[in-house]
């Protein structure tokens, strides 16, 4: 069997699996999944054979107009990206309505250009017909057909009338785009908050997004392609020699029609709310085209590489400043990346290598030459042999290299007093003449290995978009849902319990979730004060509660017993098991266990402030990289001790100022991360607070005096006693910057 072959079907088996692969081993994410089965849907299982039913229409679609590899490309393109693994897999998701816009885009298309009076031609208008019905009821007009519809009218007027196409679609479909977009019109020119079919949703008020935000959607959705996506959308625009007619036509429509569907996202998000991106597959289609005609001709693409590397990095930008970027592909409100889970680095890590492998794809061919070593040293000599200027040119570039090893060196291995910021670029300096080489000398080796690949050389640049999925498929969406959903809480009290049927509560909590992943009896609570006295009854008790109420919680339960409440399991960020018994060899999960102590820690540096009587700076630690100082640009924690001397008004936060030469460094925050605000403060604790600073890049050597106090809007708390100052900041010690 042809290697090729073997390789298109090893792409597609691997996609199909990513949509469907470990599905039911992951809960139900509350509430977003539930209220969705609480709409209707019964399951995950329609979303993934919608995600596979759309993944075949765009197939049928590249295959019959261009090639089987371009459809082959357009599976793991569209199987690779978040915006269509996160709608396929998860019960909210919205794989249903890509697929039914999909059905009216290829319907349409296949309709308007077949012949007039064929049976076949009769049967595409009624698939065509089913396609609307289904496309509008699950989405609206606004956002399911017409933006399919607008493309192909569009088409049919703009394109030649060869007279061999279908005279009745080259009219019929203007006349109802036109029906359609009327409709919507006067639809929206009705601002009706009820549910309209036209709209797909009513009028909500708000303020209209800025017009960006659909780019941003499809740009952090379609990821790791979307760094292809411009350059694929003007190859599809312009004609090319290899592509019939009949094929340009189809890649114009899809322009359009991924144009449209920008639009209705547009006009829908302006008053409706935020929708769902559906045209995923005219984006496959373009990304699939380009690719697909790139691999089989022997052309290096220097510039399109240059614009997917800038594009992979700006995503991978995105991705560490907007953890939350894949998700708003989903189209719901209040999803977020969890903080205490972060996966910038193996964003960086997969979009890389998937830029990479797609670079190399655009700049390797198998008519590249063998590399000569010889070929380097001739071009620097014709180079120096050039004239003064040249030679000048190569002499600094030279030096400069040479400068950036010594330097580099030297960073290394001596002391050399100065600043440390000055040592850290020295050392990364040492690598610019070793990478440099690398590339003058490996890159046209690695150019002429990929290349004898030839043709197949796609299929690398294909893994590494899988691998992206893969990621979210397998790696992702599992780790969000440790912490959307309640099953592993519930999971956990099963374990711990050991089967037997311990006393359940659920704490402000419906117990709809509960009934889900546990068959024992779970006892509702929803006052705090009846939770306490539950926990403290015989036996061994448990209560599922959000991580919200912990601290309020906790603070009632010590009251009366005098201890912090044990939590047993605290992998969810959104929901905690609390067991009213430790358990043995399982440490308590609760953070105010370690921010909230009894006895004060033996502190680096002692303070001993005094606020109004009602707080003490007992004292602080400092964890710095470079033992006894930071360096500008470096990352370093202060762990502040404070003790609780009597009622601290609520609403204080503490303000952190690191002074010197003219700058400043502001550290203000609420303690312990604002998760134990003032409010909760009781006499006699000993209030454990860490915060992470960054010292700025321009900061100089030297001395930094530390001051710190207690404020709430425009007032801070008075320094009754320490070193404190006119106004009312304690002088807590010094920072060294090196």
């Amino acid at each position: 069997m042809n290697r090729s072959v073997v390789l298109e079907r090893l792409v597609v088996t691997v996609a199909l699996l990513l949509t469907v692969w470990g599905i039911w081993s992951h809960g139900f994410w509350d509430p977003w999944e539930l209220d969705a089965a609480d709409g209707g849907r019964v399951g995950r299982l329609p979303g993934v054979v919608a995600g596979w039913l759309t993944c075949l229409l765009a197939f049928l679609l590249l295959r019959r107009h261009f090639s089987q590899r371009a459809g082959v490309i357009a599976i793991a393109v569209i199987a690779s990206t978040p915006l269509f693994l996160l709608n396929a897999r998860l019960l909210m998701g919205d794989s249903v309505a890509v697929f039914a816009q999909t059905w009216v885009g290829l319907a349409a298309i296949a309709a308007c250009g077949g012949s007039d009076s064929t049976p076949r031609t009769l049967s595409r208008y009624v698939l065509l017909g089913i396609g609307l019905a289904v496309s509008t009821h699950t989405s609206g007009v606004l956002l399911g057909p017409l933006p399919p519809i607008l493309a192909v009218a569009a088409w049919s007027l703009l394109s030649d009338d060869t007279g061999r196409g279908n005279r009745v679609g080259r009219w019929l479909f203007p006349v109802a785009a036109t029906v359609l977009v009327l409709g919507v019109l006067r639809a929206a020119s009705m601002d009706d908050p009820g549910f309209s079919l036209w709209l797909g949703g009513g009028a909500i008020g708000g303020d209209p997004p800025t017009f960006d935000k659909a780019a941003e959607l499809v740009f952090h959705g379609f990821a790791p392609w979307s760094a292809a996506l411009p350059v694929a959308a003007i190859w599809a625009l312009i004609p090319r020699p290899t592509r019939s007619a009949d094929a340009q036509s189809v890649a114009w429509v899809l322009v359009l029609w991924a144009a449209f569907a920008f639009v209705s996202w547009t006009v829908f998000a302006s008053r409706y709310g935020t929708p769902p991106y559906l045209a995923l597959v005219p984006l496959a289609g373009l990304v699939s085209i380009w690719l697909a005609e790139v691999s089989r001709e022997r052309v290096v693409r220097w510039p399109a590489a240059v614009v997917v590397a800038l594009l992979v990095g700006l995503l991978i930008r995105d991705y560490a400043l907007y953890p939350d970027s894949p998700l708003r592909s989903l189209a719901v409100e209040g999803l977020n990346v969890p903080e205490v889970y972060n996966p910038r680095g193996a964003w960086a890590l997969l979009f890389s290598i998937a830029g990479a492998l797609l670079c190399l794809t655009l700049v390797s061919h198998e008519g590249i030459a063998r590399p000569e070593p010889r070929a380097n040293v001739q071009w620097f000599r014709a180079q120096w042999d050039v004239g003064g200027a040249q030679r000048g040119w190569l002499l600094l570039g030279a030096l400069l290299l040479a400068a950036c090893f010594s330097f580099g060196l030297m960073c290394f291995v001596l002391d050399l007093g100065v600043a440390s910021i000055v040592v850290r670029v020295g050392r990364v300096a040492l690598l610019v003449p070793v990478v440099l080489v690398a590339l003058v000398f490996g890159l046209p080796w690695l150019r002429y290995a990929y290349g004898r690949l030839g043709d197949r050389r796609i299929f690398p640049a294909l893994g590494g978009g899988l691998a992206v999925g893969a990621f979210v498929s397998l790696s992702f969406q599992p780790a969000l849902s440790q912490h959307f959903s309640p099953k592993p809480v519930y999971d956990a009290y099963e374990e711990l319990a050991g089967g037997t049927p311990s006393p359940l509560a659920s704490y402000k909590l419906p117990s709809t979730a509960a009934h889900y992943y546990t068959n024992a009896p779970i006892e509702e609570i929803t006052a705090q004060a009846d939770l306490v006295s539950f926990l403290q009854e015989r036996g061994q008790r448990w209560a599922v509660i959000r991580a919200d109420d912990l601290p309020g919680l906790n603070r009632a339960y010590r009251r009366e017993t005098g201890e912090h409440l044990y939590v047993a399991d605290a992998r969810s960020a959104r929901l905690l098991l609390l067991a009213a018994k430790p358990i043995d060899g399982r440490p308590n999960e609760s953070f105010i266990a370690n921010a909230v102590l009894r006895d004060v820690p033996e502190a680096q540096h002692s303070v001993g402030a005094n606020f109004e009587d009602r707080v003490e700076l007992v004292g602080y630690d400092l964890d710095l990289p470079e033992g006894d100082s930071v360096g500008a640009g470096q990352s370093f924690q202060v762990t502040w001790y404070w003790r609780v001397l009597g009622k601290v008004p609520s609403g204080y936060k503490v303000f952190v100022h690191i002074d010197g030469h003219g700058m400043r460094l502001n550290g203000d925050h609420v303690a312990v991360g604002g998760r134990y605000p003032t409010k909760l403060w009781e006499k006699g604790d000993v209030i454990v607070d860490t915060q992470e600073l960054t010292v700025p890049a321009n900061y100089q050597v030297g001395e930094y005096v530390i001051y710190i106090g207690l404020f709430s809007g425009g007032k801070r708390l008075e320094v009754k006693s320490g070193p404190g100052d006119e106004e009312n900041r304690v002088n807590a010690g010094t920072l060294s910057v090196r």
